[in-house]
């Protein structure tokens, strides 16, 4: 995809051929914007070998742990955990923001790792949710400490892994997803870090919730709670994709609550007695049909491409429930097919009015 730099200078080179902007004015408009920073091969292999090496500092004591003594141990896992945190302080202060980043994360990681380890140091009891939670909660503190995108990505992980394990619990606040407060907190965070990954993470973590939640909930309509969480999507992409310009993590919520509201759209089919419902089944292919128009419309290719994805589903599942009724089939695509067409050139023509 063309960067914001890359597009004003060829508008610069039309408007200047128009005679709407002076050429001698084309450098100085361009040397005022900034250019976003690429990450390199060479960097982003340095920050893979940085997590690599933090995991194999993990295995590697894992791997050797009954042979090393106890006092021993938990020098180690201190150590291990110090060293990158004050790595990461060091690249903070050296202006290495990805060395810094990157530490951090690998950080994170190791407290994780050390919480199960200590606690087999010392023979503590206790429950993997918990546990995975509350590395996850310090991996939350790291990130803000640390200004640290893979960190925070770190912490959704762990946190969603938490939630995951804790659905087999018989404790009510241990089967609630935690990420329901998580990733709208992070979704804050990444508007305020204007970054990318950690609104992607944001994203991922609010779906999973949002499933989690439904698969809890113990209603006779639940489909209805489908249709709520679908609107709730679709309120959220339409607020976020106001500001999806040039914001990257605006641009990234609005894939992941649009891929929420077909989702969920499509569950309250799935959750109903009656599954071959063909009004719900209509309504996917006008749902999926928005959605490809909404990102033809904001040149976003990923609400594209989940639009048609998910009109081929509706197609196959429409396809599924009327069996050999292809003739009906036809009939329901062939009146879809003039439904588009005629939205179409209506648009068309409010476009040339």
């Amino acid at each position: 995809m063309a960067t914001y730099k890359a597009r004003l200078a060829e508008d610069l080179d039309r408007w200047i051929a128009q005679g709407l902007t002076p050429a001698a004015s084309r450098e100085a408009i361009l040397a005022s914007v900034a250019e976003p920073r690429r990450l390199d091969a060479a960097t982003a292999l340095g920050v893979v070998g940085a997590l690599l090496a933090g995991v194999a500092v993990i295995a590697f004591v894992a791997d050797n742990w009954d042979g090393i003594p106890r006092v021993i141990r938990f020098v180690l896992v201190l150590a291990a955990f110090m060293a990158a945190a004050a790595g990461a302080g060091w690249g903070a202060l050296r202006e290495r923001p990805i060395l810094s980043n990157a530490l951090m994360t690998v950080a994170a990681l190791i407290f994780a790792g050390a919480i199960g380890l200590v606690g087999q140091i010392f023979n503590l009891p206790g429950r993997p949710d918990a546990a995975l939670r509350i590395a996850g909660l310090a991996a939350t503190l790291l990130a803000l400490a640390g200004r640290s995108s893979g960190a925070a990505v770190a912490a959704l992980v762990l946190i969603g892994l938490g939630d995951v394990v804790g659905r087999t619990s018989g404790d009510d606040w241990v089967r609630w997803p935690w990420l329901a407060l998580m990733g709208p907190a992070a979704v804050v965070l990444a508007f305020v870090w204007r970054s990318a990954p950690v609104a992607h993470a944001a994203g991922l973590a609010i779906l999973a919730a949002a499933l989690l939640l439904l698969s809890l909930a113990d209603h006779p309509a639940v489909e209805a709670l489908f249709l709520v969480a679908a609107l709730a999507y679709a309120g959220a992409a339409a607020a976020v994709r106001r500001l999806a310009g040039e914001e990257p993590a605006a641009r990234a919520l609005v894939g992941w609550f649009v891929l929420g509201a077909l989702a969920c759209y499509a569950g309250a089919g799935l959750a109903q007695d009656d599954p071959t419902d063909l009004p719900h089944r209509l309504g996917w292919l006008v749902v999926s049909a928005g959605a490809i128009a909404l990102g033809r419309h904001d040149r976003h290719p990923t609400a594209t491409g989940l639009g048609v994805v998910s009109l081929i589903a509706a197609i196959c599942a429409i396809l599924f429930d009327l069996g050999l009724g292809l003739m009906t089939a036809a009939a329901v695509f062939a009146v879809c097919a003039l439904g588009a067409l005629a939205a179409g050139w209506l648009l068309r023509r409010r476009a040339r009015a």
